[in-house]
């Protein structure tokens, strides 16, 4: 809105206003308790004994009625102690190969997750643990999720075999999105190694990079990866996988209050991009040419 000159000392008054009046009105039609939370979370499909990661922005929680603890523990409550919770906790919000260039030892004490508050709540929390890896160390809790994190610093490729996410697929896992939509799904980058035979153009670099990770009692782990190829990092869009996931009937979501849900089988997504290579189609705004 402009405002006349003679009015800018008013700006910043103005400015609370309209935040308060947006805020009381999403409090008044689109609030939403932990109980509200919980019970959409079940009609979308979450059950007791599920795993699940999670990926979350916690700004999109308006009109939640609580705080993040609050919000944690509704997930914690939807799939019980039996269950699991994995949430991603990169340390840095950028091209894995800077940060390795950056950092020659992630730091797992010292570094926190930059993947928003919810995951940096939950990688704090007692009886949750964080993976031991260079660049895609994951948080989990649960009986279920505690066992999705084993060896991840010896894994090829970052979110491939032997890491977490691998085994979140083994366990028949699904993937919840809150309030981000499917283009940050880390997930994917399993799906990248699963299907790399099937692409013109790998989606990792050729170089092979010996990286160290701190765990938090100071011992240090090696390990021996290719990383993502920055090219084909930059036009990757999973909006294109979405028309896939509709037509399979693998698409599943609600809102609860403004936030937007969205739930997927792990397997289901995989199924719907080898679908697609299988067809010469991948999640990238161009078809590579050819093989490096």
């Amino acid at each position: 809105m402009w405002i006349p000159p003679f009015l800018s000392p008013l700006k910043p008054p103005l400015k609370r206003v309209r935040h308060r009046a947006r805020s009381a009105y999403i409090h008044r039609f689109y609030s939403f308790t932990p109980t509200d939370f919980r019970e959409k979370l079940k009609s979308l499909g979450i059950e007791t004994g599920d795993v699940i990661c999670v990926q979350s922005s916690f700004d999109q929680f308006l009109g939640f009625q609580g705080n993040v603890g609050d919000a944690i523990q509704s997930l914690k409550d939807s799939v019980g102690p039996g269950g699991g919770l994995l949430m991603p906790t990169q340390p840095f919000g950028g091209r894995a190969i800077d940060w390795v260039r950056e950092h020659p030892v992630t730091d797992l004490a010292r570094a926190p997750s930059v993947m928003g508050l919810m995951t940096e709540i939950l990688r704090r929390t007692a009886n949750a643990i964080r993976s031991i890896h260079p660049t895609h160390p994951v948080a989990v809790w649960g009986d279920k999720g505690l066992r999705l994190a084993k060896n991840d610093w010896e894994a090829r490729t970052p979110c491939g075999r032997e890491t977490a996410y691998y085994r979140l697929l083994e366990s028949d896992g699904k993937i919840l999105m809150l309030g981000t939509g499917v283009q940050p799904m880390v997930f994917y980058h399993c799906v990248e190694e699963l299907i790399e035979p099937m692409m013109p153009l790998s989606p990792f670099t050729a170089e092979e990079y010996t990286l160290k990770t701190k765990d938090v009692d100071g011992k240090l782990y090696t390990s021996r990866m290719r990383l993502f190829e920055p090219m084909l990092s930059r036009n990757r869009r999973l909006e294109l996988l979405v028309p896939e996931l509709k037509a399979r009937g693998f698409w599943r979501e609600a809102k609860v209050g403004r936030l937007e849900l969205l739930l997927f089988r792990a397997s289901e997504v995989l199924e719907a991009c080898r679908s697609m290579a299988s067809k010469g189609r991948f999640c990238y705004l161009s078809r590579p040419a050819g093989r490096d």
